[in-house]
Parts: C-alpha cells; sequence; structure tokens
C-alpha cells in the first residue's frame, strides 16, 4: 500500500493543503487561527497513523480495495479507455462498461468488480483518482485529501455550535475537532472521511441559508454536495439526521415568535410538522426497492442479517453479541454498544483499548450528569434548545443503527464516528444548561487539549 512515492507525493499534498488552508483562516483571530493550525496538524497526524496502521498492522482491508480500484482506474484512463470526465458522471460501473474489465482482472485478494458495481463504493476511488494521479499515485495523499474535506466539515460543525454557545469555546473544540476516534477514523481513504466532513457541511450550510441568511449560493451549493455525498455513500447518516433537521429549524422559527403563548402555540406546530414531515420524507427516500431495506418495518430483519454475518467476520477477542428480539432491548443495547462499549474487561487490543478509555469517559459524563441533576432537568433543558434536540436525536437515532448492526468492536468504533460529537455536545450543553461544574478531570482534559487559557468569550464576527 505504501511506497517511496508517498514521501514525495505525500509531502507535496500536505504542502499544498496547508497553503491553501493558511490563506483560508487568515481572516481569522488569533484564537481561532491557533485552534485551526492544531487541529490541521492534528488530522494530518491521525492521517499518517491510519496509513501506517492499515498498512503493518491490518494489512489491508476496505481502504486498500479502494486503492486496487483507484489503480484499475489510472491503467484504464491510460489506456483510453476512460476519461476523468467520463468517470465524473458514472454512479457504479456496469458489466458492459470498459472499466469493468480492468476490476474483473483484479480479484487477487479482493473483489474489486463486485464492489464496484455498487454506488455507495464507487464513490470512493472516484472521488480519490484525482488526488492520486496529481501527487504521483500516492495513497498517502488520498488519505491527506481525504481527511481535510472531514476536518473542513468538522471545523463547519464547531462554527456552527459555537454560534449557540459562544462561552464554550473549548467544549466544543474538543467534541468537534480533538475527539480521538473521530479523528482518528475520519483520517484515511474510507466513506467515513467524506460522509463525516459532508454532515459539518450540511447543517452549517442549512444554518447559514436559512437561519443567518449569509453566503446564501455558497451555502445552497454546500447543501446539495453534503446531500448528494451522504446519499450516494451511507444514506441511512442522512435518514437519521432528518428528524433532527426538522426539530432544529422550526424550533428556530419558534423562537422568533416572542409573544409567551403563541410561541407556545408555534413549538407544538413546529415539532407536530418537522415529526410528520421527517416521517413521509423517510418513506419517500425508502419507498423503492433499492432502498427498502433502510425502511422502518425492515430495521429490525436488517439488523439481525447483520448481526449474523458480522458474526462469520468478526475477529476473535473483538466481538460482542446482543442476544435479544424485543425492540426495547434491542434499542437498549444498541445506544449502549455505540456510546459506552467495549467495558474495560472487553479490551482485546490496543486499538480496542483507545476506544475503550473513550466510552468510560462518555459513561462518566453522563452518569455524573444523572448523579448530580437527576433525568428531568437536563432533558428539559435541551428538548427547549433546538440545536441540542438535533443533537440528541441524531445522536440516539444513529446509535441505535449502527449499535444493533454491528458485533465488532473494530468496526463499531468506526460506523459510530458522525454521532460522537453531537452526543458530547448534548450532554456537555446539558452540563452548560443546567450550571453544573465539570468534574476535575474533564477539566484537565480540556486544557491539555486546547491550552489552560480558558475563553469566556467569542465575537461572533470572527466565527463565519
Amino acid at each position: 500500500m505504501l511506497s517511496v512515492f508517498d514521501i514525495l507525493g505525500g509531502g507535496l499534498c500536505v504542502a499544498v493543503l496547508w497553503l491553501f488552508f493558511s490563506a483560508r483562516i487568515k481572516k481569522y483571530n488569533p484564537i481561532h487561527k491557533r485552534l485551526y493550525i492544531n487541529a490541521f496538524k492534528f488530522k494530518m497526524i491521525c492521517s499518517i497513523l491510519f496509513a501506517l496502521i492499515t498498512a503493518y498492522y491490518y494489512k489491508g482491508g476496505d481502504t486498500e480495495m479502494f486503492l486496487f480500484a483507484v489503480r484499475d482506474m489510472k491503467t484504464a484512463i491510460q489506456e483510453k479507455q476512460l476519461s476523468l470526465g467520463d468517470l465524473l458522471f458514472m454512479e457504479k460501473v456496469s458489466d458492459t462498461h470498459p472499466l469493468a474489465y480492468y476490476f474483473q482482472q483484479d480479484i487477487s485478494k479482493y473483489y474489486v468488480i463486485g464492489f464496484m458495481q455498487h454506488g455507495a463504493n464507487f464513490i470512493v476511488p472516484k472521488l480519490g483518482i484525482t488526488p492520486y494521479l496529481l501527487f504521483f499515485n500516492s495513497y498517502l495523499a488520498m488519505c491527506f485529501v481525504f481527511s481535510f474535506f472531514a476536518l473542513s466539515g468538522a471545523i463547519r460543525l464547531y462554527k456552527l455550535f459555537l454560534n449557540y454557545f459562544p462561552k464554550m469555546h473549548r467544549e466544543i473544540a474538543i467534541a468537534t475537532l480533538f475527539l480521538p476516534s473521530a479523528c482518528y477514523w475520519s483520517s484515511g481513504f474510507l466513506k467515513d472521511s467524506i460522509c463525516f466532513g459532508a454532515v459539518g457541511f450540511l447543517l452549517y450550510g442549512l444554518f447559514m441559508l436559512l437561519i443567518k441568511r449569509e453566503k446564501q449560493l455558497a451555502s445552497l451549493f454546500w447543501v446539495v454536495i453534503s446531500i448528494y455525498l451522504l446519499y450516494t455513500a451511507k444514506i441511512y447518516i442522512l435518514l437519521a439526521l432528518i428528524p433532527g433537521i426538522g426539530f432544529w429549524l422550526f424550533g428556530e422559527l419558534s423562537f422568533r415568535v416572542k409573544k409567551g403563548s403563541l410561541r407556545t402555540f408555534v413549538t407544538i406546530i413546529s415539532i407536530v410538522v418537522a415529526g410528520i414531515g421527517a416521517f413521509m420524507f423517510i418513506n419517500y427516500l425508502t419507498s423503492n426497492e433499492a432502498l427498502s431495506k433502510f425502511s422502518m418495518e425492515n430495521i429490525l430483519e436488517s439488523s439481525e442479517y447483520s448481526r449474523k454475518i458480522l458474526d462469520r467476520r468478526a475477529g476473535e477477542g473483538s466481538s460482542f453479541e446482543i442476544n435479544t428480539s424485543n425492540p426495547f432491548l434491542l434499542t437498549l443495547n444498541g445506544l449502549v454498544a455505540t456510546f459506552f462499549r467495549p467495558f474495560p474487561w472487553e479490551v482485546s487490543s490496543i486499538i480496542v483499548l483507545f476506544s475503550a478509555i473513550e466510552s468510560l469517559i462518555f459513561l462518566a459524563l453522563m452518569i455524573f450528569l444523572f448523579y448530580k441533576k437527576g433525568f428531568a432537568a437536563p432533558f428539559n433543558k435541551i428538548f427547549k434548545t433546538p440545536i441540542l434536540t438535533l443533537s440528541f436525536s441524531f445522536a440516539i437515532i444513529f446509535a441505535v443503527s449502527v449499535g444493533i448492526s454491528t458485533t465488532n468492536f473494530g468496526s463499531l468504533s468506526r460506523y459510530k464516528i458522525p454521532c460522537l460529537s453531537f452526543y458530547l455536545m448534548f450532554v456537555l450543553g446539558a452540563y452548560h444548561l443546567t450550571g453544573l461544574s465539570y468534574p476535575g478531570w474533564l477539566q484537565r482534559i480540556l486544557d491539555f487539549a486546547t491550552g489552560k487559557k480558558k475563553v469566556t468569550h467569542v465575537r461572533h464576527s470572527r466565527v463565519y
């Protein structure tokens, strides 16, 4: 997977990305400029670690299969059987397309042609071929470019939350820019990097388009692009986002109403309309045969099938089971698996250990919150804050969907990354809104990750 070309091509790619990035952040104040520079460095380090661990520890995987596909595309382009223009408008490869011949010849380790007949897989090498050609056939360069897109989306997510909680500068930075597992798994040549970045671009684009009403043309562009990427690569992320987006946007509408009684009426109507609209839209998206596996009535059946398939693939010592078909217990177990597992006694490797530490922190934060404030007060604050309602609904829906369909801790640590920032934000937001002080150990983590100087206010004019 890695060669001497990765030193040259990867180094050149980082230099180009840095020049572009540094030019973009010149307009920001020193606080944000320093923060973004640290985030850029951390993200590039994560990409290098991802490439090394994938090549020498895992010795392959999905990312290597995508690399094989990119190499096949390059060969087809060199032999005049394909052009970048043709590739741009291709959603997947058919058996009769000239490119299929090259995929069919490349099945020594992976069944490349089979994977590339699905648009969700085809989009990865389709987007990766350009940096691969530009930077001397470097696999590492593709990781850097995909990682940079994920970072760009994370920065937009940071800006979004900072608009609502300007005094939570450090907490938001941890949740969106420096969360270890999310940063690592969104730093490789994978669908996860595309989707992680697209979520940030989508939500920030909607915020600028519909709430701030600024930069509307650019915002509309990124909303459309993000929806396309999510719809193509992992539609279930988009489906999980839709209810929360509805509650968020209609909640913002209700807060614009000044009169108390009218605001209550608008709030109730907004929730009802958002819920009905989300339900109808999801059923519309899942109405055809190709997407029927995402419909609500097939979730339990699909998750059971997925668990059986993954049981056969899971490595020894890294798998877990959810032995129930009861919908309530299945949902509860899915939430626990996504946010709080692996437990310390389930650790079987260094990779799983880091995930276990992060999950233990999540669990400790939740227990401390409920112990100090009870259950009613935090949720009362969350549901009165539209952006936290979005965070809560997306985190819960997505956590259940991946938690009940995955039986391998390694795979789960990768699949769950889109919802982790939102989980941490609604928990830390509840701390902030209820006036609960953080535990001492969390204060030390914040000091270590973002610097000891606490920022009490950030000017909005420098954020956007």
